[in-house]
């Protein structure tokens, strides 16, 4: 991990996710538990899992999980943090340390907003190389509402981007510049089977299947 990803991930912004991050996202976590059980799953993969907040409400509901995340002090937090049915690995999501068709589903939440163009597909082809056949790919990120302007919880959501630093803003702005979580959809050519919607429709969820990938 460069110096720069230590200040970025380490244990500041750990301190920071279990202060801040993990209680304003404490209602996303249930939705996306019932997502789950939804589907039928059994083992889950929480990609850039941070803290384990989402790892551990799946493993509450009997999932058995693993979350990965590249931090070693975020992975430190969730391990402290503990969890039923849980394990945690410290890896990369450009290249997660899994073989393939592993898991049921994969998750990545909040995790693919921050990075380039090119990033998140990377972070979408590892996610979906660990799937088995008729596994199941669950996103969940930011989506522009309407109307901004008079949208508080979307003006907190980018004074929190900016406050991130200029790297992270920058993924940010050109994630909702190019259509937020439906125009990545729609650019790798994935099909959006469930979709919903959370804290005031400024986050979106959605359970794709990737056509042709076998």
């Amino acid at each position: 991990m460069t110096r720069r990803s230590r200040d970025r991930y380490g244990e500041r912004a750990a301190k920071s996710y279990r202060g801040l991050i993990d209680p304003a996202l404490a209602t996303l976590r249930p939705r996306v538990v019932r997502v789950c059980q939804s589907l039928g799953i059994h083992d889950v993969l929480d990609i850039a899992c941070a803290t384990g907040a989402q790892c551990r409400a799946l493993g509450k509901a009997g999932f058995q999980v693993t979350g990965l995340d590249l931090s070693e002090a975020m992975i430190d937090a969730a391990k402290k943090a503990g969890g039923r049915n849980v394990r945690y690995v410290q890896g990369s999501a450009y290249e997660l340390p899994f073989v393939s068709a592993s898991f049921d589903a994969a998750i990545l939440s909040l995790a693919l907003h921050e990075h380039t163009e090119s990033e998140r597909r990377l972070m979408i082809d590892e996610a979906v190389r660990i799937l088995r056949p008729e596994g199941h790919l669950i996103l969940a990120d930011y989506a522009k509402p309407q109307p901004t302007p008079i949208h508080l919880p979307w003006q907190i959501i980018r004074a929190v981007e900016y406050i991130a630093g200029p790297e992270h803003n920058a993924g940010f702005r050109d994630y909702v510049r190019r259509g937020s979580l439906r125009g990545l959809i729609d650019r790798l050519g994935m099909e959006a089977v469930v979709l919903g919607r959370s804290h005031f429709r400024a986050i979106e969820i959605a359970v794709c299947r990737i056509p042709n990938r076998r």
